[in-house]
């Protein structure tokens, strides 16, 4: 009987929370980004609107909306040089694996104050929480080289923040623009939006875009990827080539 009562009391729970949830449209406006050779890169546009819940009541209240955009994902070696017998030489090293290529935490407000620290804790959402989750392994000192890379990634303009990078056309309706830089790695790349009310999140949804190279980059990358023995052989004959005609025209 007693089990019977918890079943019961669990699927009340559920279904309380289910309603409560909502709904979501979300999209960009490229699904595909195109790299040629005077690429200096691209901005796209993201955008999406809370629609009814299950039971089909509209949206009520406030929102606030998070998108994370991930790049494909790979390892880092970051190293620390030190002088040894009069030479710069490489002494610790952190190695990252997992790490995504491509990092942007967009939101409407910042995520200290739309989110319960529970729930930022569990998800990791933060640039920080995402270095620390790929460190493997390292011997030197873990937050220097966590800093370092981060630092080095936003340098590079490959991770990044903006704490109002969402912005609400309408209660429902909110749209980003995501700011991809002229060294974006090649790939798929994961766009996930998520919509909180009163701190927990209540919908989420994800969209996927590609960034891939055309013309001739695209034919030198997948030649060198599926014949690499050829792919080789080219690069030392237009080598040759190229300091045989050198040397002919400064003779001259």
């Amino acid at each position: 009987m007693a089990l019977r009562l918890l079943a019961i009391l669990a699927l009340l729970i559920g279904a309380g929370q289910s309603v409560r949830g909502q709904d979501m449209v979300f999209s960009t406006s490229d699904r595909i980004v195109w790299i040629h050779s005077n690429f200096a890169g691209e901005t796209i546009t993201l955008f999406g609107n809370i629609e009814p819940d299950i039971a089909g009541e509209r949206p009520r209240g406030s929102y606030d909306v998070v998108v994370l955009i991930r790049g494909p994902v790979g390892e880092r070696v970051v190293r620390r040089k030190s002088r040894q017998f009069g030479v710069m030489l490489n002494a610790d090293y952190a190695l990252f694996t997992g790490l995504p290529s491509f990092y942007r935490v967009l939101s409407s407000r910042p995520l200290s104050t739309i989110l319960d620290p529970d729930v930022l804790r569990e998800r990791a959402f933060t640039v920080e929480a995402r270095v620390s989750q790929a460190l493997t392994n390292t011997t030197g000192n873990v937050p220097l080289f966590e800093g370092e890379l981060i630092r080095l990634m936003q340098d590079a303009s490959l991770f990044a923040t903006a704490q109002r990078g969402v912005t609400f056309l309408s209660p429902t309706l909110f749209v980003t623009r995501v700011s991809l830089p002229a060294n974006v790695p090649n790939g798929v790349f994961l766009a996930h939006a998520l919509v909180v009310q009163d701190g927990q999140i209540v919908a989420e949804r994800t969209q996927r875009f590609f960034v891939q190279k055309t013309g001739f980059e695209r034919f030198l990358g997948e030649a060198s990827r599926n014949q690499p023995l050829l792919y080789g052989l080219a690069c030392v004959l237009l080598a040759l080539v190229t300091g045989w005609l050198g040397g002919v025209l400064f003779r001259r």
